[in-house]
């Protein structure tokens, strides 16, 4: 498995600053959601000098790379979120980044689930079939409504394998009760990234392996499945200001990680 972070972890960093806390603590990509304070990637990146190519290529320079796109599109939302999608395919398409992520949101108010599940599975499908003539997948984050195993399986059967697939934040499910080996169980084979994250019995976000997030097991179950992805560290430090900053929790969550590797005799990359 590779090691990545999040730059929700580092909201307003530029490029040098990224690039330079992945090469001094041994990350092997990057995930992209914040930039220079924006979430409009497609915008700020669009305007980075030399474009989107010369913003790969800074990355591809340094050995580094963009292993996710982060967009907003919830599924169960407006209509109007898929065009911000198909713009973020077409992004990660100039990036070299393999995946975008998309939530499946909450189920609206007076709609049944079955209801949304339908449309949502209606605009993943799409969104599945667009990503993949471009060779590029859209992966359903373990998140909302669609937080545990059971839920995103269901969404991603509504809209078949087509160019889709699951980012299964290993967070979310065991705080919903669900063990880490029932997730592998109805998610494993269809999980091509990971978000990684650790908190205490109150929920409040901790430095990983200070909180109680069954993580060494939840790691064991991934490679059990065959999982060869990131390990993206999500720090939720743009939602969550008082956190610790990135120069703390980045080589922090590094050292974690790769010792945790070791321990399960997980090889590296």
């Amino acid at each position: 498995m590779k090691l990545a972070f999040s730059t929700l972890g580092c909201p307003e960093w530029e490029i040098d600053q990224i690039i330079d806390a992945a090469r001094a603590s041994g990350y092997d990509g990057v995930e992209l959601r914040h930039y220079k304070g924006s979430l409009d990637l497609p915008k700020v990146l669009g305007a980075f000098p030399g474009g989107v190519n010369e913003f790969r290529r800074r990355f591809a320079r340094a050995g580094i790379e963009i292993c996710c796109l982060d967009s907003s599109v919830v599924l169960s939302g407006a209509e109007s979120s898929i065009s911000d999608g198909e713009q973020m395919i077409e992004l990660a398409l100039g990036l070299g980044a393999p995946y975008v992520r998309v939530f499946g949101g909450e189920v609206p108010a007076g709609e049944s689930r079955g209801e949304c599940l339908k449309r949502a599975g209606e605009k993943l499908s799409r969104m599945g079939k667009r990503a993949a003539q471009r060779g590029k997948r859209v992966i359903l984050e373990t998140h909302d409504a669609f937080s545990v195993g059971r839920e995103v399986a269901e969404l991603l059967e509504a809209a078949g394998e087509e160019g889709t697939g699951a980012l299964w934040d290993l967070h979310h499910p065991v705080k919903q009760g669900e063990p880490p080996e029932e997730t592998a169980r109805l998610i494993g084979d269809r999980t091509y990234h990971t978000h990684v994250k650790d908190s205490g019995s109150d929920g409040s976000y901790t430095l990983l392996g200070e909180g109680n997030v069954p993580l060494k097991d939840l790691v064991a179950e991934l490679h059990a499945v065959g999982y060869r992805g990131y390990l993206c560290l999500e720090w939720e430090k743009a939602w969550h200001p008082e956190l610790a900053g990135p120069e703390v929790v980045f080589p922090q969550a590094a050292r974690y990680l790769s010792d945790l590797l070791a321990k399960l005799g997980v090889p590296r990359g």
